[in-house]
Order: structure tokens, then sequence, then C-alpha cells
């Protein structure tokens, strides 16, 4: 450092020299430098790639190189600043030489070799700063003056790499990686290297070699690459041994990000590659036999374009990467469109679609489903009773059919309810001890035009295609883009409730759901799982946070995909295991705990596709969505 201190004074004095009389100042700062040839040859061959001597006006750097020569080293561990690694936090900082200067960002991953030769430290680069070379920083009057006459570049300081380990790597027999726990710290003046292989990257940060892929691993917007080739990010969905990991599909997913940040994109590609084939096993909740089925999809579509996915994008050029890394693509052969039934509406036209009709009989074990609101437990109470004592007038034959000898009415319907509620009301009032008040406000309750556009409205009974529209391997879509308000909600969330209920529940199931794997992907989600206002929000969402709980052993996935996380409810949120978040605006950003803290300041500047991935067991990465739409996509 005393050398390139004393350059400075002597860059000094040259200049006043030149103030007083510039045409001695050439032979004055020659004589004051004190520096020749023969030491420009000697500082060159004593280099240490972070200091050494002047050669006239230039500075170390412009004379000093690093010894090394691979293209990958970065430069090497600071020995004059503190290292430490503990259990709370790490300090390990690295001098990154003149020629790398313009090769590491922030978010890069590095790994520092121990001297056994057989571990090293796997670590991102946190930050990046500058550091004068000497005293003579630019808030003296010194350097001012000097600068003032003759500009001062980067060369005049030192970058230093400020980096998280994550993982110590332990080389393996078979010239594989096992992670491991930060627990040792790494020799000074250790070389830092870039990291430019698949398999450190992957046993570092705990990526699977195979599985869903949902992008390419990336830095600041590019993906990484390796010998040229881009670095695939998987999820971990092994989807057969019952003993092995969890499947992503069962832990659940979000999808969040600002509108035209390719959310829906992303979220079609992403369940594109659950539809692979994969088969998961089951346990058949009648006679306990056990045996394995394919995924079935159900996506509520508010905007029309998940049905696009029956189509493939012809506009895919590059296949080579899909094919090289087992990427899903193309039409999915079995797509359904179930559209439901809602009177006074007009539903969207697709070309091939059948009937879904919500019948009022699935409010028998869900009277949440009219209760819309608060009210008082005594309200819900007596509401609860007029719905039993309705279901109670009817039987059910051999073969499940509704019949009742008291009225003409084939099956329970909406219509119906309300007429034996006001031709019955003495005996209800009698039977379960309701005063007139109350009963008033049942029948308040109970009319409301909602129910009457959404229950019994077509032919395709729910219970009656369920066989169709929970089929293993299939793709059922749900449009909502011709609903609205009320009846969208109670739409919605009646066929979620029976879902989740005939998963969940152990006494008159639907087999049909019970006995197949099931994935929800439920779009503008903040709208059906936020947090509860009513009781028939409460009553759904308290089953959603059951199932999120235990998805893998009811094999029932959800996929939330949101523009407006925060307004998610919390419990739902936070068992959450796979989360994907594109760009989001920075209040929405902070309001979301879930969001990896390394990442909350990028995610309002993200690009489209660009993404933060953080899955369970690994470590939260910055990931690239594909260019393209694996499916048609309008």
């Amino acid at each position: 450092m005393s050398d390139v201190s004393d350059d400075l004074n002597d860059r000094l004095d040259s200049i006043l020299d030149d103030e007083a009389d510039s045409s001695t100042e050439s032979e004055t700062d020659d004589q004051q430098s004190g520096t020749s040839n023969a030491d420009d040859s000697q500082a060159t061959t004593n280099d240490t790639g972070d200091d050494g001597a002047h050669n006239g006006d230039r500075l170390p750097e412009r004379t000093v190189r690093s010894t090394t020569t691979d293209d990958d080293t970065l430069g090497h561990v600071l020995a004059s600043e503190e290292i430490h690694v503990g259990r709370t936090d790490h300090q390990v900082n690295t001098f990154v030489r003149t020629d790398g200067r313009s090769a590491v960002r922030v978010g890069d991953y590095v790994q520092i070799p121990y001297p056994d030769g057989d571990s090293e430290l796997f670590a991102v680069t946190d930050r990046l700063r500058y550091e004068p070379y000497t005293e003579f920083d630019d808030k003296t009057d010194t350097h001012n003056r000097i600068s003032s006459q003759a500009a001062l570049d980067e060369a005049e300081y030192v970058l230093v790499a400020e980096l998280d380990p994550l993982s110590i790597l332990e080389r393996t027999s078979d010239e594989t990686f096992e992670q491991g726990v930060v627990d040792r710290v790494p020799k000074p003046n250790a070389p830092v290297r870039l990291t430019r292989d698949e398999a450190r990257l992957r046993a570092g940060l705990g990526i699977p070699d195979s599985g869903v892929f949902a992008g390419w691993l990336s830095v600041g917007g590019d993906p990484v690459e390796v010998d040229g080739n881009r670095v695939p990010y998987y999820l971990s969905n092994p989807g057969v041994d019952d003993d092995g990991d969890a499947p992503a599909v069962f832990r659940h997913t979000l999808v969040a990000g600002s509108t035209g940040k390719g959310k829906t994109q992303f979220t079609k590609n992403l369940l594109r590659q659950y539809l692979d084939g994969t088969q998961y096993p089951v346990t058949a909740h009648d006679t306990g036999e056990r045996s394995r089925k394919r995924l079935n999809l159900v996506v509520f579509d508010p905007e029309d374009e998940y049905a696009q996915m029956a189509d493939a994008n012809e506009e895919l050029a590059d296949l080579d990467p899909l094919h090289q890394h087992g990427i899903e693509y193309g039409a999915v052969d079995d797509l359904q469109v179930f559209v439901p039934q809602v009177a006074r509406t007009s539903p969207p036209g697709f070309e091939k679609s059948k009937e879904l009709t919500i019948p009022f009989e699935i409010v028998r074990e869900r009277p949440q489903l009219l209760m819309p609101f608060g009210g008082s437990p005594v309200t819900r109470g007596a509401l609860r009773d007029c719905v039993s004592s309705y279901f109670g007038s009817f039987d059910r034959d051999e073969d499940g059919a509704w019949t009742t000898e008291e009225r003409p009415v084939g099956r329970p319907q909406y219509d119906d309810f309300t007429d034996y509620v006001d031709e019955e009301t003495d005996s209800l009032q009698n039977v379960h001890e309701i005063n007139t008040n109350t009963m008033s406000a049942v029948k308040r309750r109970i009319d409301r035009r909602e129910f009457d556009q959404v229950f019994d409205t077509g032919t395709g009974h729910l219970p009656e295609i369920s066989s169709q529209l929970f089929r293993g391997g299939r793709v059922s879509v749900i449009p909502t883009s011709h609903l609205r308000g009320r009846v969208d909600t109670l739409t919605v969330l009646s066929i979620l409730s029976y879902v989740i209920d005939n998963k969940i529940r152990d006494y008159q199931v639907d087999s049909a759901v019970r006995d197949t794997p099931i994935l929800l992907a439920v779009d503008e989600a903040h709208n059906y799982v936020s947090s509860p206002e009513t009781i028939r929000e409460e009553y759904v969402v308290e089953r959603a946070r059951r199932t999120v709980k235990q998805g893998r052993k009811y094999r029932l996935g959800l996929c939330l995909v949101t523009q407006n996380p925060q307004d998610v409810d919390d419990d739902i949120l936070t068992q959450i295991n796979t989360n994907v978040f594109l760009g989001m605006k920075s209040r929405v950003v902070e309001s979301v705990p879930s969001v990896p803290k390394q990442f909350a300041r990028d995610l309002p500047t993200f690009d489209r596709g660009q993404a933060v991935v953080q899955a369970p067991d690994v470590e939260p990465v910055e990931v690239e969505g594909l260019d393209d739409c694996l499916t048609r996509h309008e």
C-alpha cells in the first residue's frame, strides 16, 4: 500500500508543479515517481494479483495480472478481513481479480476448495463493493485535486465480492457431490472460482436431476450455462413410492405475479409437465385395494385460457432443448371443458363442451353454502335444522336415487326447499324450537338470487358426471368467464368443497373423487381462499387448510394462481411448499412473508417470465421461464 500512497503523492506533486511550470513537469514527474522499466518488470514478476508497484501514471492493476490462467477463477478469499462461519451468520469475502470484474454479478455461484481436496464451500455472491487502494479516497481534497487534472478510473479500486455460504460439498467415491451444512471456515487466500459445473450447482442448491421442469436456472435474467447448455430447474415429483419423497404436486404450489409478467404462460407450462403419465399410489376407500392412477387436473379458468391446452403451439421452433431435457409439450390428448350452467348468463362458446350443474343436494352435507354472511349462531343453527329436516323428508333407494312420498319431486331442489320451509314453518318452529323472528331471518337468508341462478340449472349434475370430471389422466377445464360476483363465488366454492370433502371425509364419499389423484388449479385464487369473512368462506377455507397440511395423504394438490398473494389466507400460504414469484409490485412483495428476503428488492424489476422459485429442500433461486408456451396460448 505504501507504494500506491507514494505514487499518489507523486502525482499530486506533479499536478502542483504543472500549475507552476508546465514546461518542466514531465522531467520532474519522472524523477519523483522513482519508477523505471526495471521496476516495471520487477513489479510484474512479483505479481500476486491484487497489489503491486506503479509504472509511471499507470495504476497497479494496469500492470499487475493474476497468476492463474483459469477463466473461472474469480479471485481469492480476503485475509485482510475477518473470515467466519457460524450458526447465525457468515462472513466470507473475496478479492475479484481485474480481468474477472466483468464476469461477476450478484447472484453468481462460486466454490472455494478446502485443503483436504475432497470438499468445497459452495456460496452465492450476495454483494459487490469497491474499495480504494489508498487512504486518498474520494472523500479527501488530495483525491479531488488529482481527479480534477486526470481522470481516475476503476483500476484505482479493489472490487470485493461478499459471499453467502450455502453448503459444503463433499466429493464421493463416484465423483458426485453430497450437500452438507456450513461448519468449516475457508482458508485465507484460498482460490474462489465461479461454479460452471452442473453437478456442483445441483448438489449445492439441492436441485434434483429430474422431475417437473419449471424453467432455466438463471442469474440476473440470464440463464446459467454449462458448456454452452442451459441448466434446467426441476421440481421433485417421484409419484411412485409411498415411502419416498412427497411428490411436488401434492405439496401445493403458488404462482404469483403482476399482470403482464407471464403468470398464465408460466402456469400452463408447469401444469403441462404434470401430464407426463406419472402414476401415483392410491388406496380404494371401500375395499382397501391398492393401485396406481394417473393425475386428474381440474382447472378453474376465469379467462378461457386453459382450454387452449387442448391444442399444440404451432409456433414452437427449437425443440431440441425440450427433447434433451424431457420437457413435455404439445396438445393435451384428454382435455374436456365442463361449463357451469347458471341461469341468466351467457356461457362461453366452446366447440366441444359438457354441462356442469351444481345440484342443491350437495347442500345436505354443506349447509354452510347457504350462509354467505356472518349471522348469529342462533340463525345459523336454525338454518341447519331446516336443511336437515328437508333432506330428512327424502329416502334413497338401492341405487342411491332420491325418493319422497310427500311431494311430487324426484330429487331435492332449491325451489322445493324454499317451498318446504314456507309450508312447514309452524312444524319446523315447534320441532326445532325456532322463534318467529329467527324463522323470519332464516327465510330471508335462503331467499337469494344467486341460489336460484346456480342450483339445479342444467342436466349435468355434479355427482352424476363425477366419473367424467375426475377421471385419471384427464384435464377438466371449468370456465368461469361468464360468472360474476356472488354467482361466481358460489359456483367455485361449491365445486371446491365437493372435491375437498370427498377427499377428507370417511363416509358417504364419491369414489371417483376419493380414489383419484387430483390437482386443483385455481386461477384468481384470492377470490376464493382469502381470509374468510362469511360462514361459507370460513367453511371452504378451513377445509383448504386441512388439504394443504395433508395433501400427500389425500392425493390432493392445490395450485393457486394469483396477482394478489397478500389476499390469500395466511394459514394456507404458510403451508404451500412450492412458491413461484414472478415480477410483483413493491407493496405486494413487502406484504407476503414467504417471499425470499434475498430477492425482495429484485422482484419489482423482474421482466416477463423471470421468477424466483422456492421449493422444498432447495435453496431459493432465480429461474427463467420458457420464452414460448408449450401449448397454444393466445
